[in-house]
């Protein structure tokens, strides 16, 4: 096969959007999870995450789901005019493991020896165009039977991300990985930036679909074996494909990271600058939302001797007076006040709520 995209059949586009966002909880919740709202632009992030997908190099995407959120997938596409090229339908949140598995089956019975890009429907990327490029360039690395992850320029020193550390050149512009980090400390994310190599694990990835099933079965094989008895076992119905939940409930709970790209020798990186932001805190959204006086503010609010803040209310007149560093968000009469250094602790406060049997507030 000729290294040129041209070469290569279309990549089959797999948005994840499986998260509950609890980290966003009030903005974000069970029935309306964060991947289903508009909180960077007028679009939705699982919208924004579809239209990066457009042009001939992609299929049309394919989604995974909980059973709740279909129909609201399914209206979002349709609002932007999205072709959609099936609904998988997870039984229960099993992480993403299973769910690659689970993709790589679909991809290969879309086309023979398929090349799939897995990718979460939260993030939000500045530089679609750029975004396109590296998947492009990409394509030829997997089809050659690596399994490609997109390695984030940092910026900062972030401990909220894993890292990845590259190693040899394999061919221009992709290297091996030499290893995956998990989320460090402060001083060791310093020293990263400050020895170079190391880039943020974006959570994107390239497979070919052949060769992800059989490095899951060599490593993962309590993801591999369940993970493809519930889709063969699936529920086929106009374009839904609803997974064995008997067979899915089997599944090992693990990330792809840990689940096969730690162990296989196959493993590749392309660094790359996509105007990356993961949304998974109000942290994250207050940084990417904030103006030049560190205030990101929507709906009736009022701020006195108020510095680096994030508030944001549905409907009642929120005031704040002498803070920093927080936010407050009120959505459908729930109300969360906190400290943004404490972002983290938010899916707390949903723990609590959900030992306390409070579930109608989730």
């Amino acid at each position: 096969m000729s290294d040129t995209l041209r070469d290569i059949e279309k990549i089959v586009p797999i948005i994840l959007s499986g998260g509950a966002g609890s980290r966003l909880w009030p903005a974000s919740r069970k029935a309306e999870p964060k991947q289903l709202l508009p909180l960077v632009t007028d679009e939705t992030m699982i919208q924004e995450t579809a239209a990066r997908f457009t042009g001939e190099m992609f299929h049309p995407p394919v989604f995974i789901c909980n059973a709740s959120h279909e129909a609201m997938i399914r209206q979002q596409m349709a609002e932007i005019g999205m072709e959609i090229g099936a609904v998988i339908v997870e039984p229960m949140g099993r992480n993403t493991a299973p769910a690659a598995v689970v993709a790589a089956l679909h991809a290969l019975s879309v086309q023979d020896d398929a090349l799939f890009l897995l990718a979460p429907a939260d993030h939000h990327i500045t530089k679609p165009d750029a975004f396109r490029r590296v998947v492009a360039a990409g394509a030829p690395v997997a089809a050659k039977g690596h399994l490609v992850t997109f390695g984030i320029t940092p910026d900062h020193a972030a401990t909220g991300f894993g890292y990845i550390h590259k190693g040899d050149v394999l061919s221009p512009g992709a290297f091996f990985v030499d290893k995956f980090v998990e989320k460090p400390v402060k001083d060791v994310a310093e020293a990263y930036l400050e020895e170079g190599g190391y880039f943020w694990n974006s959570g994107i990835f390239l497979f070919n679909a052949t060769t992800l099933i059989e490095e899951m079965a060599t490593y993962s094989p309590n993801v591999e074996g369940p993970a493809r008895r519930a889709y063969d076992s699936a529920m086929t119905s106009d374009g839904t494909i609803s997974l064995d939940a008997e067979a899915f409930a089997d599944c090992d709970d693990e990330p792809v990271d840990k689940a096969v790209m730690e162990h296989t020798a196959k493993a590749a990186v392309i660094p790359c600058n996509l105007g990356w932001h993961d949304i998974g805190s109000f942290k994250a959204l207050h940084a990417l939302k904030a103006d030049d006086q560190g205030l990101a503010l929507s709906g009736d609010v009022r701020l006195s001797h108020t510095t680096n803040a994030l508030v944001e209310t549905d409907g009642p007149s929120v005031a704040v007076v002498g803070l920093d560093n927080v936010a407050v968000i009120v959505k459908e009469g729930r109300v969360l006040v906190l400290n943004l250094d404490r972002a983290q602790n938010v899916k707390d406060i949903v723990v609590q709520l959900k030992e306390e049997g409070k579930t109608e507030l989730l």
